[in-house]
């Protein structure tokens, strides 16, 4: 019953194939799925325990809660099945950040007189994370498949859309038979240009979000809480519907320092491009 109830989870998700590709997954999509329901599951009941925990006290609030995590159950298992999108996102902002490496080793090894299928050889072997990439290009192209047909794989399942750009270079210099080198200096030279005017950005976009995440993130939650408790204790507030509140303030406060931190890693892989 399972099993049957997967398969039709897998049939209607038909980009899930391409997306594990390119999340570079060792899941097939049907242990994708699986594992996708266990997570739901094992979420749902650790939120499930936690919220017993907190509002056992008080039934109100815990019918309410278990409601609340009822209804959520689509967008847990929702957030789950996402993760590899995630997963392509950064192998596509590692291979983005790689890129010059990528285009200079080639460059050098090419120079050295090296052919293009030696060279991706050698760069397959590389601990990066081009390196891994280009290794299971090398694997493709070991197995039997014609260089040019490897290429158009790669692009394919290539989560960096200027990796990709490289790539559909390097396939049109082998078909057209013009000469990769200076392809591949112009391409150093354009990222070496591209790179410059994001630091630029990267500096003047910095600042005013460093303010705003000190006084949102910092000053606000520490006076404002403060503040709040000084104005419970006036105003007579029970105990029970502080501990409440001051639960959901820390939450509102801890997603707040998530999307933060995601927001400057984020910024901080842009500027390694």
């Amino acid at each position: 019953m399972l099993r049957i109830f997967i398969r039709k989870i897998v049939r209607n998700n038909p980009e899930l194939k391409r997306k594990l590709k390119l999340g570079d997954s060792k899941y097939t999509p049907f242990q994708y799925v699986f594992n996708t329901l266990f997570m739901t599951g094992f979420s749902f009941v650790t939120l499930l325990i936690i919220f017993y925990l907190i509002f056992k006290s008080n039934l109100k609030f815990l019918v309410f809660s278990l409601l609340f995590l009822f209804l959520s159950i689509p967008l847990i298992y929702k957030f789950w099945l996402s993760l590899i999108d995630v997963e392509i996102n950064k192998l596509g902002r590692e291979l983005d950040a790689d890129l010059l490496f990528v285009s200079e080793f080639l460059l050098v090894e090419l120079q050295s007189g090296l052919p293009l299928g030696n060279a991706i050889e050698k760069i397959s072997k590389v601990h990066r994370p081009s390196g891994r990439f280009f290794k299971r290009v090398y694997l493709d192209f070991k197995t039997g498949k014609d260089f040019e047909r490897t290429l158009n794989e790669a692009i394919e399942y290539c989560p960096s859309e200027k990796l990709k750009n490289l790539l559909k270079k390097l396939k049109d210099s082998l078909y057209i038979g013009v000469d990769i080198i200076p392809i591949l200096k112009n391409f150093i030279k354009y990222s070496n240009e591209y790179n410059l005017i994001k630091i630029k950005e990267f500096s003047k976009s910095m600042n005013p979000l460093i303010m705003m995440y000190l006084l949102l993130g910092i000053v606000f939650p520490s006076l404002g809480v403060a503040i709040f408790i000084l104005g419970a204790s006036i105003m007579n507030i029970t105990p029970d519907f502080l501990k409440y509140l001051l639960i959901g303030i820390f939450f509102l406060v801890f997603l707040f320092q998530y999307f933060s931190f995601t927001m400057f890693k984020y910024k901080k892989d842009i500027i390694k491009l």
